[in-house]
């Protein structure tokens, strides 16, 4: 054996490019994805790996994500695993490390969107427009991993679809749980909700305004989570020049403070009054 191979004990051949193996050196199952890695595997070999072919594999030492795993690959079709595997492998070689939970979620995630595809059920998504504004990077790989779905499964995923995977992708990223994702993208979707009453207008996602507005927001949320301040000189100045935009971003910052429960200082509400108020000169 060279040093360019390695020996595996094949447990399941998900695809040609996915395989789950037993490492007898580390004693520890794990995943292996490349290029035909699979090709002519069978369950309970020992096969000779050349290791140039791995792209990326994932190995756990935590006992529970382990045994959450082992039960998603049990109730998983092994072909939308090894898509799901396929994909994550893709996502990490782009933006770099994810958080390990997300070869359960994710992969948990597309095998119901295909239930609910064949069955003729389709779920919305509210934050679209939010989602590829905030997170481009993920929603341009939830494209390709669309096209991968369709060419292997011959199944279209809706663009709302995309939007859930960009989401997993995301939070994965960030070492965050779905659902602390979902609250704050929910948020910004209510904030531009109140912007656009008050303003009696609706406000165009694809305007370069809308788009500077959401991503001060979602700095602002990420400076207060991790409890980093700004200094804003001109706060008085601004106060009392855009006075309405100023009003309306007192309003926004109540709805932060409920949700998230923070305070939005002075220095902050400055900064939301200028993006409000260049986004009124633009709109209206």
């Amino acid at each position: 054996m060279s040093d360019a191979t390695k020996t595996y004990k094949i447990l399941k051949v998900l695809n040609n490019n996915v395989i789950l193996a037993y490492d007898a050196a580390i004693q520890q199952e794990m995943v292996l994805v490349g290029k035909g890695v699979g090709f002519g595997c069978k369950a309970d070999e020992l096969v000779e790996i050349d290791l140039n072919k791995i792209d990326k594999s994932f190995v756990t030492y935590d006992q529970e994500l382990k045994n959450k795993y082992l039960q998603v690959i049990k109730e998983l079709n092994g072909e939308v695993l090894g898509i799901g595997e396929e994909i994550i492998a893709m996502a990490e070689i782009e933006l770099g490390a994810l958080n390990p939970h997300i070869h359960i979620a994710l992969t948990d995630h597309i095998g119901f969107a295909l239930d609910r595809l064949r069955e003729g059920l389709e779920f919305t998504n509210p934050f679209l427009d939010e989602i590829k504004i905030l997170y481009a990077d993920e929603f341009r790989l939830a494209i390709k991993a669309a096209e991968l779905i369709r060419a292997r499964l011959r199944v279209e995923l809706p663009e709302t679809e995309l939007g859930f995977i960009a989401l997993h992708i995301h939070s994965a990223r960030q070492n965050k749980k779905i659902s602390e994702t979902v609250k704050s993208t929910f948020l910004l979707k209510q904030l531009v909700g109140i912007v656009e009453r008050e303003l009696k207008r609706k406000i165009d996602p694809q305007d370069v305004s809308y788009t500077r507005l959401i991503y001060h927001l979602r700095f602002l949320f990420n400076r207060m989570e991790k409890n980093k301040k700004v200094k804003n000189p001109l706060f008085d100045a601004i106060r009392n020049e855009f006075r309405d935009s100023y009003l309306l971003a007192q309003k926004l910052a109540k709805q932060i403070e409920a949700r998230l429960n923070i305070s939005v200082n002075e220095d902050e509400l400055g900064y939301i009054t200028l993006h409000l108020q260049r986004l009124k000169e633009n709109i209206l």
